[in-house]
């Protein structure tokens, strides 16, 4: 009898995919809020399924794809993952002018006075997929091309409910409203890697 060693170890492996996208004619934001309204994420059932339709809609939305900064690590710990994760999250969170749609433990977040817009057009949108996996092997290299990000996405739509142990998903701006200018995507991505 085979015995799955990587679900009885404390290894981690912390996968990071961000996507930069075009906002003109891109519905991704208007999506990403349905899913996560919708989302039960105190299962680990409802935390793939949340994952596994975020990452289907980055690929239905791939020719509008214009950055990427991907790269999957491996932890001897979940001590040590779950610190580099909340690390990550925390500094993604720190780019955003404004958090308006949460879905934590099924506690669903969403202030009824939002936030002064950002003048201007928006030029781009930001997804970001957290995922902390079982696996004992990094998921995938760093990502610098087109390809390698469209198979780092297939990759995460793979991964079984028994291997997922985290997931967070993060996108910006929130709200039709709100703007990420060609400026902002330097300032706050500027570790992207153009793919357009």
């Amino acid at each position: 009898m085979i015995q799955n060693t990587e679900l009885e170890n404390d290894i981690v492996t912390l996968s990071v995919v961000q996507v930069g996208l075009r906002a003109q004619d891109c519905s991704i934001p208007s999506e990403l809020s349905a899913m996560s309204r919708e989302a039960d994420t105190t299962t680990p059932k409802g935390l793939l399924q949340i994952l596994q339709n975020s990452a289907r809609s980055l690929l239905k939305h791939s020719p509008s794809w214009t950055h990427v900064l991907g790269y999957s690590q491996t932890f001897p710990s979940r001590d040590r993952a779950d610190a580099e994760f909340q690390q990550i999250s925390w500094k993604e969170r720190q780019k955003f002018s404004a958090e308006t749609l949460t879905n934590v433990e099924g506690k669903i977040n969403e202030p009824s006075a939002l936030p002064y817009p950002n003048p201007g057009d928006p030029a781009y949108i930001v997804v970001t997929l957290l995922v902390g996996t079982a696996h004992d092997r990094p998921l995938f290299d760093r990502l610098n091309s087109r390809d390698q990000l469209h198979r780092a996405i297939e990759i995460l739509t793979e991964i079984s409910e028994e291997y997922l142990l985290v997931f967070e998903l993060l996108w910006t701006p929130q709200i039709e409203t709100d703007t990420l200018s060609e400026a902002q995507m330097h300032e706050h991505y500027g570790q992207t890697i153009p793919i357009s």
